[in-house]
């Protein structure tokens, strides 16, 4: 930790995100010596040491995920990361994508949020293969969910627990091994988490799917804090794929 000054501006800022929605569902826990960024559509906490986001967070409605528009990719530095966030020119030549956990296509309702998902604290190095055959689908496929009528609550991220990890770029930007995604759907009362090594680039989507206390007890990260307790719990250890229309795209 930088400083208690910092600490304390942490604490500060995670009180005054869930003070001001309490129903954020999306929301996970702080995380230590990591900075909570907010933008306008989703928040994220970003550790500084691997120069990646812990996690992203946002909620997808049925109205989000049916809008369409065009955008045009400006990825640039986050200057909200008071201690300097990665660059795009981090990854010229390292041989790998830049990956959004937070999908542009998820946000053209709002010019300016899609913008956002742009910066580079939403970024992480992926495979082009893991980033084309299987985020994509993935993201694909959680659009489609929401488009059935629920409102979609959704974290993203690299899973940080594995490192120490290799780097590239002048700013040392870590290369992880896994990536994560969790969603809850509060009103049909489901959630589920997947996880992916780096490196996938096959298989059905269904076939990563696990629950997202699994995903928890890698990761670390409490997800879903503002969920009451008894049904946290209750969706977080359930694993129901029946529950989940994974012939959304199909249709």
């Amino acid at each position: 930790m930088k400083n208690p000054g910092f600490s304390l501006f942490v604490l500060f800022l995670f009180a005054s995100i869930h003070a001001v929605a309490q129903e954020n569902y999306e929301i996970p826990s702080a995380l230590p010596r990591e900075l909570p960024v907010r933008h306008n559509c989703y928040v994220l906490s970003y550790n500084e040491g691997y120069e990646l986001p812990s996690w992203a967070a946002y909620k997808l409605t049925p109205e989000m995920a049916k809008a369409s528009g065009t955008f045009k990719e400006k990825y640039r530095e986050d200057v909200m990361v008071s201690t300097g966030s990665s660059s795009p020119k981090d990854y010229k030549d390292a041989g790998f994508v830049m990956g959004q956990l937070v999908p542009s296509e998820d946000m053209v309702f709002d010019a300016k949020a899609c913008d956002e998902t742009f910066l580079m604290s939403n970024i992480v190095p992926q495979k082009i293969g893991f980033n084309k055959f299987l985020w994509k689908n993935l993201e694909q496929l959680i659009r489609e969910w929401a488009k059935e009528g629920n409102t979609l609550y959704i974290a993203a991220g690299p899973v940080l627990a594995d490192g120490p990890f290799g780097t590239f770029g002048d700013n040392k930007v870590a290369i992880p091994a896994r990536y994560y995604k969790v969603v809850l759907d509060i009103k049909g009362e489901r959630a589920i988490g997947f996880l992916f090594r780096a490196n996938a680039s096959s298989g059905t989507l269904k076939s990563y799917a696990t629950s997202v206390d699994e995903i928890e007890k890698i990761t670390g990260i409490d997800f879903f804090i503002n969920v009451p307790d008894d049904m946290e719990e209750k969706l977080e250890l359930t694993l129901d794929l029946s529950k989940w229309n994974f012939e959304a795209m199909k249709q």
